[in-house]
């Protein structure tokens, strides 16, 4: 960074990443230039323009809610605003030093991953780029992509394993037996444990079957688990932790075909759940803890509302003492004395106080912005101790906790109701285990149903790859329209220019080895005597012929016609 060489930095989380942004920014503070950080997210934003503020003499804020300081040498801003001020040639690029792509394997987003691609590709070939992303395994080959279209090297810096290990365990507490039960079923060193799984699977068929359908239940399982546990007979096994206390007969709910984590509301069971797990990481001082909850429908609304289900329906639990609940009434009220008369008495703001004030919270998109700000710094006060929340948390914002709970490990993506993959899987799990604090994170599954997925989902879900970065490189209206502003940038440039252009650039000699061989190949082959078309291209091959001529020729036009549009277009 010295030399004004551009880095890739694809580390865990809490391997210090925010480090290398904070060092481009402090050049730009010496050079008197500008610096600009992008994020995905606003919450993402929010918390860098706070730490930043701690740090840097100058800082403003920019996204589509709030404009602060825009004048500052220091910008933070999600990355759709760069793009805009790219398209519309804003001042504040002109002397721009360095800029910061926080969170950049977001370029897998399918909506919203092809910003990425066009604000790397229109950026000036001045600036100097920091690129801080989760571990991914194509990290040399975006980075030659960049490296390419910048015209720049690109270093490349990675880590081979998280700061603080991961131990991932299954909670099958609903009652009888297993109401004290949690199996270990991934060590802190990533190995797999067949014997946690085997127990788990045991446990939650005893707790939700009858004497009589229990062993139907449990011969899947012993057949699909057999052939591991003779491989793996001297593992040595998951451990059991004991500790829960829960009341409940369980739930004899629906299964699925794809394992059965997806919960349904429930009542009681799981308040209950929620209740035992809360007050058993509480006496063994494994909180804070944050429990993401997923959608089961397309509505977004209903991820939100189960958030704050899950918070109401522990109206009993208090983890705050009187000092604490002093301090976070004079914070809240401090925050929200910004607030108009009528808006201090919604009915959220009351929601949101009464649970913070016993050491609860929610964070999603349909909570008011301030009262978001106002629970992610008590959370990371360390005054809310359980904090229910979306996925969009996970995305980089800087709160770890010691103990992350999964709700379930289903979600709906938009499209259809589906299991979470490793790399989102992996990214949530990520905010268990505080760096200096922790010697490891704690992550719980919550297994809600009585059938457990198979050993062979959650090794994929838990331990599989992380996912590759793919381009989602696309042609939109917004970006022909943004394009007739710009003049040194035509559509075939920002095509050429793609990371999808690039994988077929990399695989362009293959191919062309492949053709050349097949060309071999047809050349040796022997000379058919056909009657129809005769051998050696008699007249009957003729009208063929014309017609493949007649066809390149059209091909060629249309080609010649298009080139001569798209130039009066951006003429």
């Amino acid at each position: 960074m010295e030399r004004g060489e551009s880095v890739f930095v694809a580390a865990h989380t809490s391997a210090g990443k925010t480090v290398v942004a904070e060092y481009a920014v402090a050049l730009c503070e010496k050079h008197r230039t500008r610096a600009i950080y992008t994020s995905p997210i606003k919450a993402l934003s929010n918390q860098k323009f706070r730490d930043f503020k701690m740090i840097f003499t100058e800082v403003g804020l920019v996204t589509g809610d709030i404009q602060l300081f825009p004048e500052a040498f220091c910008l933070i801003m999600t990355t759709e605003i760069l793009r805009s001020m790219l398209y519309n040639g804003s001042e504040a690029v002109r002397d721009l030093e360095w800029v910061v792509f926080d969170e950049v394997h977001y370029i897998n987003n399918a909506e919203r991953g092809h910003v990425w691609e066009e604000v790397l590709i229109m950026l000036p070939s001045h600036v100097k780029i920091v690129m801080l992303s989760a571990t991914v395994p194509n990290c040399m080959e975006f980075a030659d992509w960049v490296g390419r279209i910048k015209n720049r090297k690109i270093n490349v810096v990675s880590t081979l394993k998280r700061p603080v290990p991961l131990e991932h365990y299954l909670y099958t507490g609903q009652d009888g037996k297993t109401k004290k039960d949690m199996f270990k079923i991934v060590d802190m060193n990533g190995s797999w444990l067949d014997v946690g799984y085997k127990k788990a699977v045991e446990a939650k068929v005893c707790s939700s079957s009858s004497d009589g359908s229990r062993l139907n239940l449990l011969l899947p399982y012993l057949f699909s688990t057999f052939s591991i546990v003779q491989a793996n007979r001297r593992e040595s096994g998951g451990s059991q932790v004991k500790g829960f206390d829960n009341n409940d007969s369980g739930n004899k709910g629906r299964g699925s075909n794809t394992g059965g984590f997806i919960s349904k509301p429930h009542g009681n069971n799981d308040k209950n759940i929620y209740i035992n797990i809360i007050d058993f990481l509480r006496t063994n001082e494994q909180l804070p803890m944050v429990v993401f909850v997923f959608s089961r429908k397309r509505l977004k609304l209903d991820m939100c509302c189960r958030c704050d289900e899950n918070a109401q329906a522990l109206s009993s639990m208090d983890l705050t003492t009187e000092v604490e609940k002093f301090h976070i009434q004079t914070f809240f009220s401090q925050c929200t004395s910004r607030l108009k008369g009528s808006d201090k008495k919604l009915p959220q703001v009351h929601l949101v106080k009464d649970l913070c004030l016993r050491g609860l919270a929610v964070h999603h998109s349909g909570i008011l912005p301030i009262l978001k700000e106002v629970v992610e710094l008590l959370f990371q006060k360390g005054y809310v101790k359980v904090l229910f929340a979306t996925e969009t948390f996970a995305m980089g914002v800087n709160m770890p906790a010691r103990t992350v709970v999964f709700d379930s490990v289903q979600k709906h993506d938009g499209m259809e109701t589906r299991l979470l993959n490793a790399g989102e899987y992996t990214q949530m799990a990520g905010r268990a285990g505080r760096r200096g604090l922790d010697t490891t994170g704690t992550v719980i599954v919550l297994c809600k149903q009585p059938k457990l997925l198979e050993a062979g989902q959650l090794k994929t879900i838990m331990m599989g790859k992380a996912t590759p970065l793919v381009s989602q490189f696309r042609v939109t209206y917004s970006m022909l329209l943004n394009l007739m502003r710009v003049e040194h940038f035509r559509v075939e440039d920002m095509l050429q220019r793609s990371f999808i252009e690039n994988a077929s650039l990399r695989e362009a000699p293959t191919k062309k080895s492949n053709l050349e061989k097949a060309e071999q190949e047809l050349s040796a082959l022997p000379v058919v005597n056909c009657q129809m078309c005769g051998a050696d291209g008699a007249s009957s091959v003729a009208p063929l012929r014309l017609y493949h001529e007649e066809l390149v020729d059209f091909i060629e036009r249309r080609a010649e016609l298009w080139s001569k549009l798209t130039g009066e277009f951006h003429s």
